[in-house]
Order: C-alpha cells, then sequence, then structure tokens
C-alpha cells in the first residue's frame, strides 16, 4: 500500500480544509463538499484510504513512543526528555503533545471516517457494486471502531460522534457531552467491528499488505470482549483469527524488522512512505556514525537523546530456565547478566553477542564502548535497527497488532471466564514461550549451558490459578510486546495494576486520578457540555 501514500496524503489533506476552521483550534467535526467527490468508483477506494492516513501519527507528535511509554515501568526516566510527561504522569491538560495530542487525532480521524462512510454509503448501484462498497466501508469502519477504543482507553467517558455534522453552527449538534464507554462500546464499536467482520477481505493483495483484513477486525474485536470482561464472546473471536492462517516466525529478533514488513505474524500495520513524518524509529538504538564503516542505529540526531529501558525491566527477562534473575538459577552470572537469558532478551537489546551490519554493508560484533546508555546499561535494538540506504529518511510500519497479542488475550479469556480453563490458557502461552525455547535450541552455541537439559529451557507454564495465569500472561505480554505501540500501559489499565507498576522505577506516588488521562483544556473551552475530571481541576 505504500506506492499510495503520495495519494493518501493529498486526499487527506484536501478532507481536512473542507472541515470546519482548523483542527489545532476548534473540534474536528467535519463538512465535506461531496459535488465532485464519490462520482466514481475509485473515489470509494480513495475514501478509505485516506483513512488510514489518520493512522500514521497517533498522537500528532514524533509519532507513537510517547504512548508506549504509558506508566509502563518499562522505561528510564533518565531518557528522552520529551517525554517526561508519560514517565512521570505529569499530564497538563494544556499540554498540546500528550493530552491534546491524543483526543486531536482520534476525533480528528473520527471526523474524516464518518464523512467518507456517509459519501460512500450514498454512492449509487450504477457508480459501485454492493460488495465493492461495502469492502471500502469495512475499513472505514474499522479504524472509526479502533479509535474510538482507543479514546476511552485513554480517557475513559468521551463525546460520542457517529455522524458527521451538518450545521457547524448549531450548538446542539457541534457541542456534545461525555457519553459512558459502555454506550460507546454498544452503539458504535461492536457494531462497525462486527461489520467489518462481514465485509473484509481474509487477505488482499501482496502490495496492499497494511489494509485492514477479518483478521484484524477479529482480533481487535478479541481484545475488546476481554476488556469489556465478555470473555466467551473474546475466545470466539480469537478462533476466528486462528482459521486465517496467521504464523509465527521462528526468529522472535525478526518480527518488527523493516525487512520483515508484512510478515506471517502481522496482522495489521500501517505503512509509511516519503513525505509522511514520523521519529518513531529513531529514539531507540546506540550509536549512530562509525566513520567510514556507516552507521547501524538511527537514534535522535539533533538532541543525543534515546529511550533506555529501565533497570527493573533489563531485571524482569527470565533466565534461560524460566528461573528470576534472584531465583538461584546455576546459570546466570551478574558479571554476564546478559548471557543464558530468554532469547527474547538478546532480541530485545543490544548485547556482544549481536552481529550488526552498518549501512555499509558492513558486519561488525556490537561492541559495548557504543553503548549510550550508562544510566541502566543496556541500548535497545527491538524495532530500530537500521537496515537500509545511507539516509535518515526511512520510513518503516508501524505493527499494531501481531498474532501472539491473540494467543495472550485467548489465555487471559481462558483463565479469567466463569469457569477458567487452564489447560487452554497454558496451551495459548505456550503458544508465544515455545517460539523463543524454540529458537534458543536452535542456536544452542548463543544461548545455551553445555550441561542444560531439554526440560529445562524455558519450560512451559503450568498454572492452575488465576494468578499464575495472570502472572504467566504479564511475563510473556511485557517481553513480547516492549517498544509496540502502548499494549502494556492498556494491560495495566485493564488489569488494575497500573498504580502498582508505575512507581517502581521513579519512586513516583500515585494518584487515582491518573488513571485516565484529562480532558484537553481545548475541549472543556469550545465544548459548554463537557467539564474537566473534578481530580484534574476545571
Amino acid at each position: 500500500m505504500k506506492k499510495y501514500i503520495y495519494f493518501i496524503t493529498g486526499l487527506f489533506a484536501l478532507f481536512c480544509v473542507s472541515c470546519m476552521d482548523s483542527f489545532l483550534d476548534r473540534n474536528p467535526y467535519g463538512s465535506l463538499n461531496e459535488s465532485t467527490f464519490f462520482t466514481k468508483a475509485e473515489h470509494a477506494d480513495l475514501a478509505a484510504t485516506a483513512c488510514y492516513s489518520t493512522l500514521q501519527n497517533l498522537n500528532r507528535h514524533w509519532a507513537d513512543a510517547q504512548l508506549e511509554l504509558g506508566m509502563t515501568g518499562d522505561f528510564s526516566s533518565s531518557g528522552l526528555k520529551d517525554a517526561q510527561a508519560f514517565y512521570t504522569a505529569s499530564f497538563n491538560p494544556n499540554e498540546a503533545n500528550i493530552v491534546n495530542g491524543i483526543w486531536e487525532r482520534g476525533y480528528s480521524a473520527i471526523a474524516i471516517c464518518n464523512n467518507n462512510i456517509r459519501g460512500v454509503e450514498q454512492m449509487k448501484n450504477e457508480i459501485i457494486s454492493d460488495n465493492d462498497r461495502n469492502k471500502f466501508l469495512a475499513e472505514m469502519h474499522f479504524i472509526r471502531a479502533f479509535w474510538y477504543f482507543r479514546l476511552i482507553r485513554f480517557y475513559g467517558d468521551i463525546p460520542l460522534r457517529a455522524a458527521s455534522v451538518k450545521n457547524p453552527n448549531d450548538e446542539s449538534e457541534v457541542q456534545l457531552p461525555k457519553t459512558p464507554q459502555n454506550e460507546i462500546i454498544k452503539n458504535i464499536i461492536i457494531p462497525d467491528l462486527e461489520f467489518a467482520t462481514l465485509n473484509l477481505p481474509a487477505k488482499w493483495d501482496s502490495k496492499f499488505y497494511n489494509r485492514a483484513t477479518k483478521g484484524a477486525a477479529y482480533s481487535t474485536l478479541c481484545e475488546l470482549y476481554v476488556y469489556t470482561k465478555e470473555y466467551d464472546k473474546a475466545i470466539a473471536a480469537g478462533e476466528e483469527v486462528e482459521k486465517l492462517g496467521y504464523q509465527l516466525l521462528d526468529n522472535p529478533g525478526n518480527v518488527l524488522r523493516v525487512d520483515f514488513e508484512g510478515n506471517s505474524e502481522i496482522i495489521f500495520s500501517i505503512g509509511y512512505g516519503p513525505g509522511v513524518e514520523t521519529y518513531r524509529e529513531y529514539y531507540y538504538g546506540t550509536i549512530e556514525v562509525l566513520g567510514d564503516q556507516g552507521r547501524i542505529m538511527r537514534g535522535d540526531t539533533y538532541s543525543g537523546d534515546y529511550f533506555y529501558p529501565s533497570k527493573e525491566f533489563v531485571d524482569f527477562f527470565q533466565t534461560i530456565d524460566g528461573k528470576k534473575i534472584s531465583g538461584n538459577s546455576p546459570y546466570y552470572n551478574p558479571a554476564e547478566e546478559w548471557k543464558y537469558r530468554d532469547p527474547r532478551f538478546d532480541a530485545t537489546f543490544f548485547t556482544i553477542m549481536d552481529d550488526v551490519v552498518t549501512t555499509k554493508g558492513i558486519q561488525l560484533k556490537w561492541n559495548k564502548n557504543w553503548l549510550v546508555n550508562n544510566v541502566t546499561g543496556y541500548d535497545i535494538q527491538k524495532r530500530g535497527v537500521w537496515y537500509g540506504e545511507d539516509t535518515w529518511n526511512q520510513r518503516v510500519d508501524n505493527t499494531l497488532i501481531r498474532l501472539p497479542r491473540v494467543y495472550l488475550l485467548l489465555a487471559e479469556a481462558y483463565a479469567l471466564k466463569s469457569n477458567p480453563d487452564f489447560a487452554r490458557c497454558n496451551q495459548y502461552l505456550e503458544r508465544t514461550r515455545a517460539r523463543a525455547r524454540n529458537f534458543a535450541k536452535s542456536n544452542p552455541d548463543k544461548y545455551l549451558p553445555a550441561n542444560i537439559t531439554d526440560n529445562e529451557i524455558l519450560p512451559a507454564f503450568k498454572v492452575t490459578s488465576k494468578q499464575e495465569a495472570m502472572e504467566a500472561i504479564n511475563y510473556e505480554s511485557r517481553v513480547e510486546f516492549f517498544t509496540e505501540d502502548c499494549y502494556r500501559y492498556f494491560d495495566l489499565k485493564r488489569w488494575g495494576t497500573l498504580k502498582e507498576e508505575w512507581p517502581r522505577v521513579g519512586g513516583f506516588q500515585w494518584n487515582d486520578k491518573f488513571y485516565n488521562l484529562p480532558i484537553p483544556s481545548s475541549e472543556i473551552n469550545a465544548n459548554k457540555q463537557i467539564t474537566q475530571d473534578t481530580a484534574w481541576g476545571n
């Protein structure tokens, strides 16, 4: 789909101009002039494609890393200064890049989806067939559901806008009160996703691999029903994903590499192209320039800041025998703490075991002298490795749903349903864990001590209670999805453990108001029907 980036950007800009005065100054309710659009079959395709452009920056500011940080404890507060608000939960309702940015991106996207849904619905049969119309509508409904689900997980109850504004001068139409999130789920998100499951294709042509499929819709339904604690429905949706042929890669270190985009375990990802700004990749990494040998990693080129993993997260990875590093494993040596660990440790951080290829094609062993994170001792390799031409403008996909996410949601559903099935929970836990174990076995010289037995290598979980299940799910989710969107932030909120995890890194003091972001001050000022949550002040 990357070849259509120019069309996306141009069409997106056209729609933005057609919406009210300014997305920055007013709520993005939207009013599209349809006199010359929605008159040809290809316009439905372009309308759907334009909705994808809303996903290319999820926070209106140097991409998605601020969202990934959450308050999860995974990152050190000594890292990138621009992310301090998420490190410390010092959210300011007037702060545009975080509080305003998420809100603005969400409602701008919803406005575009609403406009385009209405336009395509009105296209007559002599212009477009029912099947094609529904296919493109399904994409737009899926993206609208994505945004509403995202917004309620950040803000809680929010205004519901299910259709475009017809008269932007009518305050009763423009200014809406908050709607309880359970009503938004019932009246918008579930119907949108169900329509998408019925009308999206199971697979697109390979050049359109970024477009939403049935797998993306069913995966999101699975997560939604885990969120609402309707576990049997979550299981049914997750099982539909399993029928669609997704498969895990053998190497857990390859899943987010640019040369493995569109691989068999990625269910939904967002594509980028020239002219689409994102600095997402470039704040993870290690030293960038190695002189005449080329570059091995793209970091921030103008401030020298990087994201650092917290020491607690580094220590969280199990040893190769499945024990905590404090668990008296005979294979753990604090002097070589990178050695004989869950192989996802090596996939996540740079260690001296890593072979790196520079932009000039030179293969080197990673050198600890390149370390930039002297605070917690590890530079992040995952999602930041540089592959490609010697220019900083390379764009890479943003992966939003992978198969292991569905497996672990299914494990959670089986463990927490009214009649728990721990045998099935163990089976889905094993699907993610077995990949790491098998990769270690396939690379014994790198990961296995000489005297270890097969049964000792990352042994399978054998959960028999909800507590054991959630501990296992927490481990697998945390090491599997580090740096990916804001999975862990949403998980901790759903589990009710955010207040326990977040203070561990910086010794911060929890306040219950941190559970949801404040409503942006710009929204409060523009909308008489909505007030700030009391905990954040008025």
